[in-house]
């Protein structure tokens, strides 16, 4: 902890502070150059530390110290202080009957092998009509993976013995649930309790399985809120609760692994914790390299800033308006991992911007006027660089081509350090992290804008017309360019910014619906093409996004890919027709009811509790249906629910949350075609259709009005 030395020495001499505490010298803040005088306490436990700390925070009326290191789970110390990283292949020793640690690893490295690792799914059923319960005893539990089996008969103390002695038997290094944090865990040891197992355990150290102390997490990303349940650990064992791991619903097993490796946070706590966790790990080992130690609470608030200086700043990525319509022979050119390369590039961090030391430092950020830092490294730089120089390897070693399951296993890989990448820029503006800070998040920002102002202007001299542009990639078209005409211009760009950029190919034809509120207004992140080679790629429309109904989405995804058999825009508007009889085809499906309830499902994330909702939207009625039958709900979950009749007056007669529905529930025909011709819309709209143009026929009024 820091402060005056003179009041750091009285603090020592209080009786409850351990009498082994001890003045150091340490770097306190980023931005000190000069080490100074802050008072060492030795805790038992993390918690005793937090404890403590808050304690010392009161005494000095919350000015007095400041606090660090107070936070960071003592497994992250550890290997932050013996250089360790989880999965190393290590030596251990004894020395002076202290252990010892020799790393023969390299966490830099990309070829480096993960031990086999046992696995089961397990999975529980309860005898329960429709919300389960604690109460509710357990039905049957099945084991899966390679070798199933299934416990049903004999009483409910027999079923979970069987499934103990089945973990300990099968001994598996990993555990796969889905809801094992918020419900199925927790449930069975609360079943065990009841049935008086009281060995009941299913992690290999002694000791049951346990929940984390505290409710579940409520955190809002970019725009939306998340709920993160508290994790059940099961000591000894890996537990992966495929609902609630974000790492491992993107990147696998490999990129989780390779995330536990790189940021130096156990594998345990990379499966529960969010990516800017994980990537924060990375940034406290870089700081504890350095001497320098780590906040507990981030206490530097934000330049001041005149209104124009604020509106100057304050502007995000670049982007141009794509051209309306359809388009071919385009081509998409991309920055690899931009924001992160330009915060090394430029050496952007807390400390550099407008630092003490370069007043007049040659290096600028254009529209800002700030200067940035020339005489040391930042933090943040330090920590990213590795990143970008590792999944810069991988993608060199699957552009080798060789064998597909190695080239699967450097893709999970590369794919997870990019998310760690997309965070560590996120949270240089974000206001809890310890070494955010904003005028490094805008500065990061405006040269960006610059970067592909920059390139647009490149390409323009050599003769291409850009389509669309958005923060960190171009759609470009040039009459007769070829591959080599978009490497040419790739190769250029990069000897004139020093910045990696890759071509992504060149589209048989891409289109850029518009806006469904207004025709002559685009949308920036809506589009869908087919490249060359058949691979199509679509962004922002129905069967991108997760609260679409799946019939919504197997009606797009079957229109596109008709669509997508063209090879020219003259083919292209041969086949509208026969997209529109697809379109037709579900609707007629819908209007006579042929539909399964499963494929009307529409799911959607609670933006707050049930109770707070004060407008009836439809899920918060589903919500609230989950609510009265005595489901616990908080803001960022999802529900789940079919539309009956979206005008009924009644709020519980619009909708039905999926755990009220049966074989014969209905659904409202007409509300579900809306959609569908609302997600049909998005794939013609940018073809300018007349409403009577003689090749296409649109039976339903629906349809016409969606393109009025």
């Amino acid at each position: 902890m820091g402060g005056e030395e003179h009041e750091l020495i009285e603090l020592a001499s209080k009786h409850w502070i351990t009498n082994r505490c001890e003045l150091t010298r340490k770097f306190a803040e980023v931005t000190d150059r000069e080490e100074s005088t802050v008072l060492r306490i030795p805790v038992k436990s993390s918690g005793e530390g937090r404890i403590l700390a808050e304690k010392i925070t009161r005494l000095g009326g919350y000015r007095k110290y400041r606090l660090y290191n107070v936070d960071i789970p003592a497994s992250q110390l550890y290997m932050y202080e013996k250089n360790l990283f989880p999965l190393a292949y290590v030596k251990a020793g004894n020395l002076n009957n202290h252990l010892e640690w020799t790393v023969l690893d390299d966490a830099s490295s990309n070829r480096y092998e993960v031990p086999r690792l046992k696995r089961i799914a397990l999975r529980v059923k309860v005898k329960s009509k429709i919300i389960p319960s604690f109460r509710d005893p357990v039905s049957k539990i099945h084991v899966g993976l390679r070798e199933d089996l299934t416990f049903e008969s004999g009483s409910e103390a027999e079923k979970l013995w069987d499934l103990m002695e089945t973990v300990r038997r099968r001994d598996p290094d990993i555990i796969f649930t889905k809801g094992g944090n918020r419900f199925t865990l927790p449930y069975l040891f609360y079943r065990a309790r009841v049935n008086g197992l009281s060995g009941f355990d299913l992690g290999r150290e002694r000791g049951q399985g346990k929940v984390e102390k505290g409710k579940g997490c409520v955190y809002f990303s970019y725009g939306r809120v998340y709920y993160r349940p508290r994790p059940f650990r099961l000591p000894g064992r890996l537990h992966v609760d495929l609902e609630s791991s974000t790492l491992y619903a993107e990147c696998g097993l490999q990129g989780l692994i390779e995330v536990a490796r790189t940021c130096r946070i156990p594998v345990q706590r990379a499966v529960d914790s969010t990516i800017g966790t994980c990537m924060s790990s990375l940034q406290f080992y870089s700081a504890f390299k350095r001497g320098l130690l780590i906040p507990w609470r981030k206490g530097e608030p934000e330049d001041f800033k005149t209104a124009r200086q604020l509106l100057t700043a304050d502007r995000g990525g670049f982007c141009f308006e794509p051209k309306i319509g359809v388009h071919d022979n385009v081509g998409e050119v991309d920055f690899n991992s931009l924001y992160p390369t330009l915060m090394v590039k430029y050496n952007l961090s807390p400390e550099t911007i407008n630092c003490d030391c370069c007043p007049n430092s040659s290096l600028k950020v254009p529209e800002l006027g700030y200067h940035v830092c020339e005489r040391r490294t930042g933090l943040i730089p330090e920590a990213v660089k590795p990143l970008l120089e590792k999944r810069m390897e991988y993608k060199r070693l699957m552009s080798e081509g060789g064998n597909p399951d190695l080239r699967e296993v450097w893709d999970r890989r590369q794919a997870a350090i990019k998310w760690i990448l997309v965070s560590s820029f996120g949270y240089l503006g974000y206001r809890n992290a310890r070494f955010g800070r904003v005028e490094a998040h805008i500065a990061t920002c405006a040269l960006a804008r610059d970067t592909l102002r920059t390139a647009f202007h490149i390409a323009e001299e050599q003769g291409f017309e850009v389509i669309h542009g958005i923060v960190d990639s171009l759609w470009l078209r040039k009459e007769g360019a070829d591959e080599e005409d978009y490497q040419k211009l790739c190769r250029s760009i990069e000897k004139n910014l020093g910045l990696p950029i890759s071509f992504k190919g060149i589209y048989r034809w891409i289109a850029f619906p518009p806006s469904r509120a207004n025709g002559s207004v685009p949308v920036i992140n809506r589009y869908f093409g087919v490249f060359r080679n058949g691979t199509i790629k679509a962004r922002g429309i129905g069967m991108r996004r997760k609260d679409t109904p799946p019939l919504v989405k197997k009606c797009q995804e079957e229109m596109l890919k008709e669509l997508a058999k063209a090879e020219t825009l003259e083919e292209l508007w041969r086949r509208i027709p026969a997209a529109v009889k697809i379109m037709e085809r579900y609707v007629e499906d819908l209007l006579t009811g042929r539909v399964k309830g499963e494929d009307l499902v529409i799911i959607r994330r609670l933006s707050k509790s049930p109770e707070n909702y004060k407008w009836e939207t439809l899920q918060a009625i589903a919500a609230k249906q989950l609510k009265a039958m005595g489901a616990q709900l908080n803001a960022g979950e999802n529900v789940e629910y079919i539309i009956l009749n979206a005008d009924h007056k009644l709020p519980n007669n619009k909708v039905k949350t999926v755990a009220l529905t049966s074989p014969h529930t209905g659904y409202d025909g007409a509300k579900y075609v809306k959609l569908l011709l609302s997600s049909a819309f998005d794939l013609l709209s940018p073809f300018n259709l007349p409403r009577t143009n003689e090749n296409v026929t649109f039976n339903d009024p629906c349809f016409n009005h969606a393109f009025i």
